[in-house]
Order: structure tokens, then sequence, then C-alpha cells
């Protein structure tokens, strides 16, 4: 039963981090579309694998700093709140399949 839920959570823990990917991406694309010359001056961030991207740290930072707060546009904003939504989801379901494992090895021990 337990690793039955374990599975479960380690799926939707991937799942949730793959609706961060896209809506990271979907952050970017709205900038792209709605302020230009922001997004051309931040280094045309884009969500990549490779994380040492100045232009990708720089939006993330952009992001996580609230800075487009200043834009008022309920786009960002929007989008903002998805990503904080699959941040939470991705934390509980890491947390709970860690309690899991710990609740088995104390258990078997």
């Amino acid at each position: 039963m337990l690793n039955t839920a374990f599975t479960a959570l380690a799926l939707l823990f991937i799942v949730a981090m793959l609706l961060q990917i896209f809506t990271i991406q979907a952050f970017f694309s709205t900038l792209e579309k709605k302020h230009k010359d922001l997004y051309a001056e931040m280094g045309k961030p884009k969500w990549r694998i490779q994380l040492a991207d100045d232009a990708f740290k720089r939006g993330l930072s952009y992001i996580r700093t609230k800075d487009f707060r200043s834009l008022e546009d309920p786009d960002l904003e929007s989008i903002y709140k998805k990503l904080k939504r699959t941040d939470y989801a991705a934390i509980a379901f890491a947390t709970i399949a860690l309690a899991i494992i710990i609740f088995q090895a104390i258990s078997l021990s």
C-alpha cells in the first residue's frame, strides 16, 4: 500500500515539475508578446535545461522577486499564481513521499 502511495506521489511530483516548466515558459512567452522591450532587456529568457544561462537566471529572478507586478499585467499575475500552486503541489508531494520513506525505514527496523 505504501509503495503504491509513494509511486503515485513520485509521479505527481514529476507532473508538478513539468507543469512548472510549462508555466515558466508561458510567463516568458507572455512577457515577450506584451512587454518586448523588457523581455529583450532581460536577454530574451527561455526555459532551458542549461540552468547556467544568464538570461534564464535573470528571468527566474524577475519572477521570484515579483518585479513583474510593476507592469500591472493581469496575465502575468495569473501565470504567477499558477506557478506558485505548482510549487506548493511539488513541495507537498515530495514531503509526503519522503514521510512515507521515513515511516517505512522506521517500521522495518
